[in-house]
């Protein structure tokens, strides 16, 4: 529209007592053959003139919008709702701020805002850092023995499958635009659902094995004993002649029977809370399962 046809348009609007609808409604009746602005027309063409003095350019609007020229109480409220509820997604922002879910997402890409996920850390109790840096010193002095000792153990561990009680880290966003390193403590190794045992010893998987019931000492017992001497066949004679079995603390590794069959398994080279060598319990990213296998 030129400028002497939004002037015809807004004296329109003076005469349909500033009925914006009747405005658009009139304007298309009387002429038919221009152009039909929608209703909220003519409101654009009155907050021009109120704010500039003059009707509103359009390549002008045009231009401020690429340039992301964003209203700045708009954007304080974006970015302070953020840093009071950095975990809300974009979506609840532009709700509760009532924007578009697009004009939330501008503004946080122009502060350089990231959606980072959360990490999942496993929580540790009383005595399981001095247990750790025991077993890291003495794995160093083997090392430095035999750089090949890496090869030579049979890490092993077990876990249960349910169908509730995983996050969803999909489902989980701090927003900022600095890393928080946003961690939330789990327990990794609480007993539940159906056990399934794997072991991995110099690159080769062992198993999976899966158990039939809750698992205990006998049933561990009876694994031990008839099921990883077979699993093992393939392992070559010199890795199992001189290979470490590493189990972590389950209370089904701890029963009595359990330690004298790897005492005689094993003599000297097992690994576990009552081992030889002593395991540091809820320690999941000292064993290689839990990147070899755990992220496959």
């Amino acid at each position: 529209m030129n400028n002497a046809e939004k002037v015809e348009l807004v004296l329109i609007y003076g005469e349909c007592q500033r009925n914006l609808r009747l405005s658009a409604m009139t304007y298309a009746e009387r002429y038919p053959e221009r152009y039909h602005p929608p209703h909220n027309y003519v409101l654009r063409l009155l907050q021009g003139l109120s704010q500039e003095g003059r009707f509103p350019d359009r390549q002008i609007n045009q231009q401020r919008r690429r340039a992301n020229l964003f209203d700045e109480d708009i954007e304080l409220q974006v970015l302070a709702y953020i840093r009071a509820n950095p975990r809300s997604s974009i979506r609840h922002v532009a709700f509760e701020i009532g924007i578009s879910y697009g004009y939330v997402q501008k503004i946080l890409k122009k502060h350089k805002m990231h959606p980072y996920k959360i990490d999942l850390v496993q929580h540790l109790r009383a005595g399981d850092s001095t247990r750790r840096l025991e077993f890291i010193a003495w794995f160093n002095i083997q090392f430095h023995n035999n750089p090949l000792i890496v090869n030579h153990i049979l890490w092993s561990d077990e876990s249960k499958f349910t169908n509730n009680g995983i996050m969803n880290k999909q489902n989980h966003r701090y927003w900022d635009d600095t890393n928080p390193h946003w961690s939330r403590e789990t327990n990794f190794q609480t007993v539940w659902g159906i056990n399934v045992w794997c072991g991995l010893v110099g690159g080769k998987l062992i198993g999976p094995y899966f158990y039939d019931g809750t698992l205990n000492g006998r049933r561990y017992l009876n694994f031990l004993t008839n099921e990883l001497p077979r699993m093992l066949e393939d392992v070559s004679l010199d890795t199992r002649e001189h290979m470490f079995f590493q189990q972590d603390g389950a209370p089904a590794h701890n029963a009595i029977i359990v330690r004298q069959k790897l005492n005689e398994m094993f003599p000297n080279r097992w690994i576990g809370t009552y081992g030889v060598v002593p395991w540091p319990a809820r320690s999941p990213d000292l064993t290689p399962l839990d990147f070899f296998y755990g992220d496959t």
